[in-house]
């Protein structure tokens, strides 16, 4: 066979066998880079495309072909440069889940800090209840309740007890400063933590259930309230283990406790002069948060005080109860001053926004219905008084409702334990400024009406009796003149063109000193029709009978 067909054979041949590259391993007879013996010998074989097939006296041998050092090169580097890029990945992901895990370990444990300063109500409540949430999504190490309060409304006790208790993180309670106290209703609360500390020269307990105005209960109601706050703190107590017996008796005998006595009756865990050597105190204490028992890391701690918000600063000044009261009866002036002088918009958008700010702060805190209804009933007569003969008994009677409401709106008359030794009440200051301002009110309805204002108040029963009546003019209207109305003459003015005598007028009011306010028949006011009604009604005015006495 010529050579150049004996090449070809053997190239076609390899192909066959050996497939386009040498890469088969752990077969002796198509090893590449192995050993094969050929005639007693032995030879090297690399990694290489193409092996020729040896054919001689029917025998057949391997044996290397020849090689492309580039190519080869080319196809192994890209392998080792995947392989380096895989390795060089794999080590930042060690080294940064590394670092983070020494950065965790590195930065000191988060706490957070709140204020309850005052009376315990709805406010402080939802305060309670916001910080709560933000010390969980911060996976803070624990919650310090600092508390100064003389107590507060036994609902809001009962619902920041049970988010206490319930609390997904740790909770401290510290009764700070020096000369702070947990009175009433922060007595049960400082115990449903899972620490309970208190500063030197504080106290705790008098928690004795008194009625919305601080007076004590009637017999049988007070049972029944003292059973069940005392079930109460069997619970917390029990699940926080503490003293219940010492607890009980600030409820059933109006105890209270300093804070070493506290402490050595088991009523609290620690004493500390400042919030960090508390911290530094329970350091290491082993709480049960939930299922978990969790060990505080709090020596050292990043501290947070949270603040309120803007929106539970405004609810907590709305919710005063002289504030409440005060924005009730602006509201009413505003109004009332819109509707005798419409138009202006400003009084009546500002009374407007007055009444509904009132009536949503009286929404929020426990109210007496009887004082809400007196409340409502001034407002009546007040705005019925500004349409009628100025000072009379509409004009009393809001002055009277008003007062009244202001003893009884956060009173009982049927008392009900509402609150723990603070009562809500409307200061008598207060009370006696607005009062004087309602009648201040009416007497201006008065002197508008004398002075020929919008008020009709004390105008005489003979020039009142001929508004809305027909006439005839006597002598031309340019703009004052006579004018005939039944059998008898009055000085007549007109405010808008010249009237001529023999002319048809309808009276529309009375100016100052009895002179008639006349227009003509088509431009008489819809609303002169309506005028008998209220006639009618003001001839049972105060003022009114004063008129009548005096003509006596």
């Amino acid at each position: 066979m010529p050579a150049g067909h004996a090449s070809a054979g053997r190239r076609s041949l390899d192909a066959r066998v050996l497939g386009p590259n040498c890469r088969r391993r752990g077969d002796r007879s198509r090893r590449a880079g192995g050993r094969l013996r050929l005639g007693g010998g032995q030879r090297d074989w690399g990694l290489c495309r193409g092996g020729a097939l040896d054919r001689r006296h029917d025998r057949t041998a391997w044996r290397p072909a020849r090689c492309d050092p580039r190519r080869d090169w080319l196809t192994n580097g890209r392998w080792i440069v995947r392989w380096l890029w895989a390795v060089v990945l794999l080590g930042v992901l060690i080294l940064s889940l590394a670092h983070d895990s020494l950065a965790q370990d590195d930065e000191p444990p988060l706490v957070l800090v709140i204020d309850i300063d005052g009376p315990i109500e709805p406010i402080t409540e939802r305060y309670l209840s916001r910080v709560i949430d933000e010390a969980e999504s911060r996976k803070a190490q624990a919650l310090v309740i600092r508390i100064n309060t003389p107590g507060g409304l036994i609902s809001s006790m009962r619902n920041m007890a049970e988010q206490i208790l319930n609390a997904p993180v740790p909770t401290i309670t510290y009764v700070w400063p020096s000369g702070a106290q947990a009175a009433s209703a922060g007595t049960i609360i400082t115990i449903a933590a899972h620490v309970a500390v208190m500063a030197p020269a504080t106290n705790i307990g008098a928690a004795a259930p008194v009625t919305g105005t601080g007076e004590d209960l009637p017999p049988t109601l007070r049972k029944k309230v003292d059973e069940d706050i005392t079930a109460l703190i069997r619970s917390i107590a029990s699940a926080r283990s503490r003293n219940y017996e010492a607890i009980e008796l600030t409820v059933l005998e109006a105890k209270a406790y300093t804070a070493d006595e506290a402490l050595d009756l088991g009523v609290i865990d620690h004493v500390s002069v400042d919030l960090d050597s508390l911290l530094n105190r329970v350091d290491g204490t082993e709480v049960q948060v939930g299922a978990e028992t969790r060990a505080l890391r709090t020596a050292g701690a990043q501290i947070d005080e949270q603040g309120r918000s803007m929106l539970e600063r405004f609810l907590d000044i709305l919710t005063n109860p002289n504030v409440t009261y005060a924005l009730i009866l602006l509201g009413t002036y505003g109004v009332i001053y819109e509707i005798r002088d419409p138009g202006n918009f400003g009084p009546g958008v500002l009374g407007v926004l007055g009444l509904v700010l009132g009536f949503a702060g009286i929404g929020l805190l426990p109210v007496n219905f009887t004082g809400v209804l007196l409340l409502v009933a001034g407002i009546i007569l007040l705005l019925l008084e500004s349409q009628f003969d100025g000072f009379g008994w509409a004009g009393i009677g809001a002055v009277i409702c008003w007062i009244l409401a202001g003893f009884l709106l956060f009173g009982e008359i049927f008392p009900e334990p509402t609150a723990l030794d603070d009562p809500l009440e409307i200061s008598r200051w207060v009370l006696g400024l607005f009062g004087a301002v309602t009648v201040c009110v009416i007497a201006m309805f008065w002197i508008l009406g004398r002075g020929g204002g919008k008020s009709e108040a004390f105008i005489p029963e003979r020039e009142r009796r001929l508004i809305a009546q027909s006439g005839t003019v006597v002598d031309i209207l340019n703009p004052s003149g006579e004018i005939l109305v039944g059998d008898e003459q009055f000085t007549a003015m007109t405010e808008g063109e010249d009237i001529g005598a023999g002319k048809s007028i309808v009276v529309t009011g009375v100016y100052a000193g009895g002179v008639l306010k006349v227009v003509e028949p088509g431009e008489a006011p819809s609303e002169l029709t309506s005028r008998s009604w209220r006639d009618r009604v003001a001839r049972y005015s105060l003022a009114h009978i004063i008129r009548q006495r005096r003509e006596r």
